[in-house]
């Protein structure tokens, strides 16, 4: 019989995620639009249709809530189909249901900036140069000693990483010290080179790569094919195994530089 975690109900999902997650290991449930193909070739528990106004009348979050307890449902996540409504009904329930049921206790470091820094100076990638500051003060001269252009994340007043901020001179240094506040912040360098965003799943440590979907700055570059994005790939599993993260689905956007990939962030993969 499969545990909580290995259970997990898509929210229009599209064949790409579902494949996905059936190859990873998971017993699915799956929520679909009206007259949406189900997968062929695929097993999924159950299936289930919904249409777009079952997110604003809230039947959607009674669906959603009825399936994870009666078939207790650990991995709840929106596909590519799934429209903003959808994407908030899944949100609050994730927050509704918080906890062990639904979060590897590793995943909330790869997903704080700082905490990622840190995992990462045990990795074979090279290093990306990086300094913690209390205050505005204490970024701004870290800043300066790290030389423009860097990425600036700060934490909000309640907790959590509010804002991200792409520094690329002094001018617009002083420009971000008029406006920031004190708090936690990280001054990192800004990594140049294409960008990719890597969706995981991982069930039981084994982690399957969905998809690498480039964001910019790709075309035109030297390192093309699929040497790249092999390394990519195993950038981000080493990541995953150096966190120990278990079960669940991330997001990790990486830079292809001179010296090869490198990680730039975590975010939650089921959103």
């Amino acid at each position: 019989m499969a545990s909580v975690a290995e259970r997990m109900l898509l929210v229009k999902p599209g064949e790409e995620l579902v494949r996905s997650a059936v190859t990873a290991g998971f017993d699915l449930w799956v929520v679909l639009e009206p007259r949406e193909p189900v997968p062929e070739a695929v097993r999924i528990e159950r299936v289930f249709v919904a249409g777009p106004a079952m997110a604003a009348d809230g039947a959607l979050h009674g669906l959603l809530t009825g399936l994870v307890r009666r078939y207790g449902i650990g991995q709840v996540l929106c596909g590519p189909g799934a429209d903003d409504g959808a994407r908030g009904v899944v949100r609050r329930i994730r927050q509704e249901r918080s906890g062990a049921l639904w979060r590897d206790p590793a995943e909330e470091r790869l997903k704080d900036p700082i905490g990622l820094r840190r995992l990462l100076r045990g990795s074979t990638q090279a290093p990306v140069r990086a300094e913690e500051a209390g205050t505005v003060r204490q970024a701004r001269a870290a800043a300066e000693r790290l030389g423009p252009p860097v990425v600036i994340k700060s934490s909000g007043p309640q907790g959590g990483w509010r804002r991200t901020d792409f520094v690329r001179d002094a001018e617009g240094l002083a420009v971000w010290a008029k406006t920031a506040v004190d708090g936690t912040h990280l001054v990192e360098e800004l990594l140049a080179g294409p960008r990719f965003r890597v969706q995981t799943l991982s069930l039981g440590g084994m982690h399957h790569v969905v998809s690498v979907v480039v964001r910019e700055g790709f075309a035109g570059r030297a390192r093309t094919g699929p040497n790249a994005i092999s390394e990519i790939r195993s950038c981000v599993r080493e990541l995953l195994d150096l966190a120990g993260f278990v079960s669940g689905a991330l997001r990790t956007d990486v830079v292809l530089t001179r010296e090869g990939p490198r990680i730039a962030g975590c975010s939650d993969g089921g959103l």
